[in-house]
């Protein structure tokens, strides 16, 4: 399947914040795995901004993804690789990858006092057994299946007709603006009745939001008259994105948590927070395919490596964080020593690792190794 440099591109671009989110979050005070008493309050500023669209953004991909998935593959075949390119490293990833983060936690925190081959036993209790980052593993595991009559019928004579007029009514009047109202339907309807965040049972919020950021997906990217859209519309998107983000953060965010609910609360909070996310995917997509088009050879080998860095890359942040706030290092040059132990370590990881071998490649969700480079000795080259 021929892949698109401008989803390339958004996903690298994505998942990168994701691990610069990660690496910054116990100077936050935000609460996490480990949390230093010293913040950086315009880092968790910039970190608010991101908040809005990070994720959304990766949903969209993920929709855009299956939509070109489904346009190449059957059924079978699509399914098939759903199991082994998501449940098979999500289930590696809870079993190997995760367990030394909450041993770690546990450790830091004085829970437990040993080697961590003395918790090991305890590892798969149930209150250590978790997926932490690995969630979003998950919702998309579920979700592919759940959706995916959604997504056949979207790659129908019908249903390609449908998003076509769609998409051209919508440039005529400018409708693609309402596609925030389903999202703000979703804060209302089903914020109040969700719990276990991140945890798939109970959270019918992010469920419900993911199943329309993925279905939105492969509406937009797999529908050339709305891309053409948020292409010509890329820098009003940002200017809409920019001042609702400002009414946000001034009006609400900044707020004593009270005082937010009382005065505006979720019927005020969920139209400008669903505008909001609105505008940054409008605007991310709409420069994303009309800027991001060419594919320089960087792209292909960090498209390559995205994945496994995904599955690592947290179980590095919070052991580079522990020796840091063990050692009493300063939040700022912390946080900087987070960054680039995460980036480094886990490079080091994939590359000797995970990438050169047959056998380790599917635990990461990685294609088998093509049969010149399996003859190599090793990785020719770095991310």
């Amino acid at each position: 399947m021929d892949r698109r440099a401008d989803l390339d591109w958004l996903r690298v671009i994505a998942f990168g914040l994701l691990i610069l989110y990660h690496a910054g979050l116990a100077w936050t005070g935000w609460g996490w795995h480990l949390n230093s008493t010293e913040t950086l309050p315009w880092l968790a500023e910039i970190m608010r901004f991101t908040n809005r669209w990070r994720i959304p953004l990766i949903y969209m991909i993920a929709g855009g993804a299956v939509g070109l998935a489904l346009a190449h593959r059957g059924v079978g075949s699509f399914a098939i690789d759903r199991l082994r390119r998501l449940l098979l490293p999500l289930v590696f990833g809870v079993l190997v990858i995760v367990p030394p983060q909450i041993y770690l936690e546990r450790l830091y925190y004085g829970q437990f006092t040993g080697s961590f081959l003395e918790w090991l036993p305890q590892a798969y209790d149930s209150g250590n057994l978790a997926w932490v980052h690995l969630w979003f593993v998950g919702y998309i595991f579920v979700l592919s299946f759940v959706l995916l009559p959604v997504f056949l019928w979207m790659r129908t004579l019908q249903g390609r007709e449908v998003q076509a007029r769609l998409a051209k009514a919508m440039a005529r009047k400018s409708l693609h603006w309402l596609m925030a109202v389903p999202l703000m339907i979703v804060m209302l309807v089903l914020g109040p009745i969700s719990s276990n965040a991140q945890y798939l049972i109970g959270d019918w919020y992010g469920i419900g939001l993911a199943a329309v950021l993925m279905i939105y997906g492969d509406f937009v990217f797999n529908t050339p008259e709305m891309l053409a859209l948020l292409q010509r519309r890329c820098w009003t998107a940002v200017a809409v994105g920019l001042v609702s983000f400002v009414v946000l953060d001034v009006v609400i965010f900044h707020l004593m948590p009270g005082e937010r609910v009382r005065l505006f609360g979720l019927p005020v909070y969920a139209p400008l927070s669903a505008l909001n996310m609105t505008a940054w995917l409008f605007a991310g997509i709409g420069l994303g395919s009309r800027y991001l088009t060419r594919r320089p050879p960087f792209l292909s080998r960090a498209t390559e490596a995205l994945y496994p860095f995904y599955l690592l890359h947290q179980t590095v942040t919070v052991a580079a964080v522990y020796l840091l706030l063990t050692f009493h290092v300063p939040a700022l040059p912390g946080y900087l020593l987070t960054v680039l132990a995460t980036f480094g370590v886990t490079w080091l990881i994939y590359a000797g690792g995970v990438r050169p071998w047959p056998w380790v490649r599917p635990l990461f969700g990685m294609k088998p190794l093509a049969p010149r480079a399996a003859a190599l000795p090793g990785p020719t080259t770095a991310l």
